[in-house]
């Protein structure tokens, strides 16, 4: 078996670089290969994931949401698909704390070596691909917003601070959207679609029963009010998702959505797409490390 672990040394507070010494002589005692490549630019471990997926059983990414978004895009560029790990390292770690994997070195180690993974949805919108998130509208772009400094220095406060912020801006985003089970035209605030139940560090447990296998995606629309903006998107994250006579919820394989142009969309954290999208759910793409928990939950 061949292991290659990427990683990003700015994540976190980078401190992740102090563990690699272990995590070789973990792989050594068992005879196992293990090459290690540290991010050097913004999107290299992208095009490295991309380069390599035919050469490696495993690829094992550390770092936060984005790094595991660019690691998966390179996987699905290309005509190889590795199996998939993740050693988190980041603020939020949404995608991690979904498969069930904490900071714990040792325990993340002892999954990958069982070597037990499971199947797993990979979703698109446009020419992107992404994992457990896409959003647009209110409180969708402090996640690349924030300053590195910032983050680094105040961590999941900064994303609650600039949040608080945000709410105030207006958002109101004209919509058609195509469906499995037909068309919806309405003005929204926040779109919000996930694959699990928990973004930004928050869980929605209201959210939404779909597996993570199950070929398709949920999206929760919270239309445009002038009046009661704030209140409807508040109401909404308190609640923990749980959906009231306001909202629009949508469940399908596939989604055209017409929007203008000034619409930015996240994915997994980062700006993804502008305008117009079309959203895709790949079904059982991947081969990924989950722990027993997250397996019951999703699987």
């Amino acid at each position: 078996m061949r292991y290659l672990l990427l990683y990003n040394p700015v994540s976190g507070k980078g401190k992740f670089h102090k563990k690699i010494d272990f995590i070789k002589k973990q792989f050594e005692n068992r005879n196992l290969h293990l090459d290690v490549y540290p991010s050097k630019k913004a999107n290299d471990l992208n095009e490295k994931a991309y380069l390599e997926a035919g050469n490696y059983d495993y690829l094992i990414v550390s770092g936060g949401d984005g790094s595991i978004n660019e690691v998966i895009n390179g996987i699905m560029r290309s005509e190889y698909r590795p199996k998939f790990a993740i050693m988190p390292s980041g603020t939020a770690n949404d995608s991690a704390a979904i498969l069930g994997i904490n900071k714990n070195v040792r325990r993340t180690l002892k999954l990958i070596f069982q070597d037990n993974p499971v199947k797993i949805d990979i979703n698109k919108i446009n020419d992107k691909y992404f994992f457990y998130t896409t959003a647009a509208g209110v409180l969708t772009k402090i996640s690349y917003d924030i300053s590195r400094r910032k983050l680094k220095k105040y961590g999941y406060i900064a994303y609650l601070t600039e949040g608080a912020k945000d709410l105030i801006n207006k958002y109101n985003m004209k919509m058609t959207i195509k469906h499995d089970g037909g068309t919806l035209v309405n003005e929204y605030i926040l779109v919000l679609g996930l694959s699990a139940k928990r973004v930004g560090g928050m869980y929605l447990t209201g959210f939404t029963n779909a597996k993570m296998n199950d070929g398709l995606l949920e999206l929760r629309l919270i239309p445009y009010n002038k009046k009661f903006r704030t209140a409807r998107v508040l109401g909404f994250f308190i609640n923990r998702g749980r959906k009231n006579k306001n909202h629009d919820a949508l469940v399908s394989s596939r989604f055209e959505i017409s929007t203008t142009n000034n619409v930015v969309w996240n994915v997994d954290g980062e700006r993804g797409a502008k305008g117009s999208v079309v959203i895709t759910v790949l079904k059982e793409e991947l081969d990924v490390i989950a722990s027993k928990r997250a397996i019951k939950q999703y699987f």
